[in-house]
């Protein structure tokens, strides 16, 4: 037995294991600081790292790092983050592992032109999976902008309202798909001449849109 073997007794290695545990939930914790999860990001353990790439608190300039994570799983993690750029994610669409372009395939936080790129994917899984959720958010989308342009204002209405809460729940209430949805609401809306609702619905819009630019200056 070499002197390494000697010194890992079960106290020590029950030691490091609750302390890997602790950071895993400090990784995955809600209210985690983006600084804490910055720095977990450095840890060479990938089930720590792959928890602070889940993380919705975590920084576009942390996840864009954890990008090119050797480890998929950590990449697929980021491919699923709300707050990951456009560009980390038009990256991510042509990573080495197919599992990755799956899991972004299946997020309806992924730009539609780049889930129309991944029709055209080499694995015929991810393409299955990019052409079902371009379908989900098209269908609802299309109906609702068909109904504004023939000036059916009301039906228009309900149609966004639904998309948006649809939205909301897949990728959050400030991501800049929602914010463009809320736009047309607010069209639909002073199309009834309901102008008071459609004045907060864009105002509410251009604020997600601000919100989103600072973000992404801050993170530079």
């Amino acid at each position: 037995m070499s002197d390494d073997e000697k010194l890992v007794t079960p106290s020590t290695a029950n030691s490091a294991s609750a302390f890997t545990q602790a950071k895993q939930r400090l990784a995955s914790h809600p209210d985690a600081k983006p600084e804490t999860l910055e720095k977990l990001s450095d840890k060479s353990n990938s089930e720590v790292v792959t928890r602070v790439a889940e993380n919705a608190q975590a920084t576009a300039s942390t996840l864009e790092k954890l990008s090119t994570h050797e480890s998929s799983e950590v990449r697929s993690a980021v491919s699923k983050n709300p707050n990951t750029p456009n560009e980390v994610l038009t990256n991510l669409a042509h990573d080495e592992s197919p599992d990755v372009r799956f899991e972004l395939a299946g997020n309806a936080n992924t730009p539609v032109e780049i889930l129309e790129s991944l029709k055209d994917d080499e694995n015929p899984y991810v393409v299955d999976r990019a052409e079902k959720t371009l379908k989900s958010v098209k269908s609802v989308l299309e109906h609702a902008d068909e109904l504004l342009l023939n000036g059916s204002f009301a039906q228009a209405e309900d149609s966004y309202k639904t998309l948006i809460a649809a939205l909301e729940t897949l990728i959050g209430a400030d991501h800049p798909e929602v914010a463009k949805a809320r736009h047309k609401l607010a069209a639909a809306l002073a199309g009834q001449e309901k102008g008071e609702e459609a004045q907060a619905v864009e105002l509410r819009a251009q604020m997600t849109v601000e919100a989103v630019r600072e973000a992404k200056l801050n993170a530079k």
